[in-house]
């Protein structure tokens, strides 16, 4: 047996193995008529691209290998292949060459004789229909199939092929289809028994929005991870140094980077997705799969070059190891974008040291909603959470997103100067202790719209605001209505330094909790009142205002910061800078509350390059991602970035290098100024963490 340790704060045990050191991996999804696929090409053009590890077809739906099991369906293609063996020969020219192998496997279908036999393996609609595609049925994680069969299957594999690992594809509960037809809750036997005694309640909901649906994506979420377990369990007891690549209980952590029809572009997905798991569950690590192709349904249809390329630059940025994801052999589908994908994964590869061990060490923690905790009132508090991001990434403020279920069991207090709550419509009791212990040790808050207000419309006790009275969303009140900003109030044209005129104001766009503030509040940016807006020549009358729209106040050696407005999400509507700036600097303001009164890392650049700063076996690793390709629904050539300066305060005469281009150091006497010529798409700046260069200069 393999050895475990406990993962603090979760109660997870973290089982070490080769997935610990950075890995690069290149899937070649297979189709049945690849059974002759020429394994030592297809290796040749792994390492090639960067990778030393290969995900492989070996079972599930089509059994790449002579499967002996009747419930499996052998690839009929096998038979014109020496041997009859893809799984074979490819792991013995894979162990030839010291690559790894890993097992993709797909038990979410079956074929149509397997399905007539065994009926009650089957996900059935609430209509009692199957689930068919292409001629395959699809089959229920809480039935037989999933929690008994597969593990025959992963015996019949492991009895003979020592592969390195297993990666499940689409292990879940298939309310969509691949044509993205809803289908709805299964409400096959076993899920009628199992959500009863995982909720109590006798009726399953039928599909999204329906009554008890978030009780059941509780039930598959948790039928899945125990499943997993399971799995995980079972793989490590049969071979310990096999891992499992999977979802939060396996060995490797996995996100899936891909377009897909219909679906706007969140450009910043990736990097988002890879922090939130490195803050949730800190000791795993993470693998990124990046797909070549445009959407499911245009396999043969490369994606942008440019798009591929940024997949992997954020999932390295934030720690995780690149993979990417092929139809078919090598050199078969033209795949333009292999060679960004490329540059990618070996610039992983020939870093090794700046990339082993490298963790997320933002001062800043931006808190990620729960997508379905949705009380019905104002929507979710996604837009607001990717407005503030936004803004983040553009001031260069770095920051690591944090699940908000992750308060609870990860160790904030420690990693964390300030935490940023995006309009979260409800904080569990957990979450709330979790969040005064953070302040009260000198923590600080930063807090939008609904959070820490109850539906009831209370406040959390000790957050500035002390009731809520009125919630403004209807566009008509809004207008013409506005945001003061501080320090706005000025002279001009000989008014009065109170007066609206002359002052800078952003609209109220948005949502509005109006609260009453507690006494010992600081108030900050007054709200002016609507007035008429036209025709032109009744466009006058705005008085000025009295009531605040934000709030400090001190709690513990802490200070919370409740903005009631959703600024986020008018920024993301706007893309007024001034929306943005009114979150950002309360942010920033927090962070300078600090003896020295200056940030550990700052970076002179345009508003196109986000930083990432995180900490490896290297020392302070800073990431620079060049977002200037980003172009409506994708990615395009990046513009290089000129004279881009990157300080770290306090750090004069360290050892420092970058890792793509030129670039030159200078000392000030206390802090280490890195000047980079340019950032075409990504740039490394490593501070070593001892020791001092021995010309001054960057290597």
């Amino acid at each position: 047996m393999s050895l475990t340790t406990q993962q603090p704060g979760t109660g997870e045990q973290v089982r070490p193995g080769w997935w610990d050191e950075p890995f690069q991996v290149f899937q070649t999804n297979l189709r049945e008529i690849d059974a002759g696929l020429d394994v030592e090409r297809t290796l040749d053009d792994v390492e090639r691209h960067g990778a030393n590890v290969w995900l492989l077809n070996v079972g599930g739906i089509l059994s790449h290998y002579p499967t002996g099991l009747d419930f499996q369906t052998r690839n009929p293609h096998l038979a014109g292949r020496p041997g009859g063996d893809l799984v074979g020969d490819a792991l013995a020219a894979a162990r030839r060459r010291g690559v790894r192998l890993l097992a993709r496997m797909d038990f979410s279908k079956v074929a149509p004789a397997i399905a007539d036999a065994h009926p009650d393996w089957l996900y059935v609609s609430p209509s009692g229909e199957r689930q068919v595609f292409e001629g395959l049925v699809s089959v229920c994680p809480s039935a037989g199939y999933y929690q008994e069969r597969i593990f025959d299957v992963l015996d019949e594999v492991l009895d003979r092929y020592a592969v390195d690992g297993f990666f499940f594809n689409w292990f879940g509960f298939n309310e969509r289809d691949y044509a993205g037809r809803v289908h709805g809750v299964c409400h096959c036997a076993a899920c009628v028994v199992g959500f009863r005694e995982h909720t109590g309640l006798d009726r399953l909901p039928d599909r999204a929005g329906d009554d008890g649906y978030r009780r059941w994506r509780g039930y598959a979420t948790a039928t899945i991870e125990a499943l997993t377990a399971r799995v995980r369990a079972h793989i490590a007891a049969r071979r310990p140094d096999a891992g499992l690549i999977l979802g939060t209980a396996a060995d490797v952590l996995f996100h899936e980077a891909n377009n897909a029809i219909g679906r706007t572009l969140w450009p910043y997905a990736t990097g988002e997705a890879v922090s939130a798991l490195r803050s949730s569950r800190p000791g795993k690590p993470v693998l990124v799969n990046a797909v070549a192709f445009w959407d499911m349904p245009y396999r043969l249809a490369d994606e942008q070059p440019e798009m591929l390329g940024q997949y992997l630059a954020q999932a390295i940025s934030r720690g995780a190891n690149p993979s990417t994801y092929i139809m078919g052999p090598t050199g078969g589908i033209a795949y333009g974008g292999l060679d960004s994908a490329a540059a990618v994964t070996r610039f992983h590869r020939d870093h090794r040291r700046e990339y082993t061990g490298l963790a997320p060490a933002a001062e800043v923690g931006l808190v990620r909603p729960d997508p379905l905790d949705d009380d019905g009132r104002h929507g979710t508090g996604t837009a607001e959470h990717r407005g503030l991001l936004t803004g983040l990434v553009e001031r260069h403020v770095p920051f690591d997103v944090v699940p908000v279920g992750a308060l609870e069991t990860q160790d904030v207090d420690a990693r964390f100067r300030v935490l940023v709550l995006p309009d979260l419509p409800s904080l569990p009791p957990g979450v709330v202790a979790a969040l005064d212990r953070f302040v009260r040790g000198g923590g600080s808050l930063v807090a939008t719209g609904r959070s820490g207000i109850g539906a009831d419309g209370s406040v959390v006790d000790w957050f500035p605001g002390e009731r809520q009275v009125e919630v403004v969303v209807d566009r008509d009140a809004l207008k013409s209505s506005y945001v003061r900003l501080d320090g706005a109030a000025r002279e001009a044209g000989g008014r009065a330094a109170d007066e609206v005129e002359g002052a800078v104001l952003v609209p109220r766009h948005g949502r509005h909790h109006r609260l009453a503030w507690r006494s010992d509040v600081v108030g900050r940016y007054l709200l002016i009142e609507s007035a008429p807006y036209g025709p032109p020549e009744k466009a006058y009358g705005h008085v000025p205002g009295t009531e605040h729209v934000a709030g400090e106040r001190r709690h513990g050696a802490g200070t919370v910061v409740q903005l009631s407005w959703v600024a986020g999400t008018a920024y993301l509507d706007t893309r007024l800078t001034r929306i943005r700036d009114v979150a950002v600097d309360l942010v920033v303001e927090r962070l300078l509350d600090r003896p020295e009164g200056r940030l550990p890392v700052t970076v002179e650049a345009p508003e196109q390059v986000e930083v990432v700063v995180g900490r490896s076996a290297a020392g302070l690793v800073v990431h620079l991602l060049n977002h200037s390709g980003q172009r409506g629904n994708g990615y395009g050539p990046a513009v290089p970035v000129h004279h881009v300066t990157v300080r770290a305060a306090g750090l004069a005469g360290r050892a420092a290098r970058t890792l793509a281009g030129a670039a030159s150091v200078l000392d000030d006497g206390e802090d280490l100024l890195v000047r980079i010529a340019d950032v075409a798409e990504l740039e490394v700046v490593v501070i070593e963490d001892g020791g001092r260069a021995a010309d001054g200069g960057l290597s």
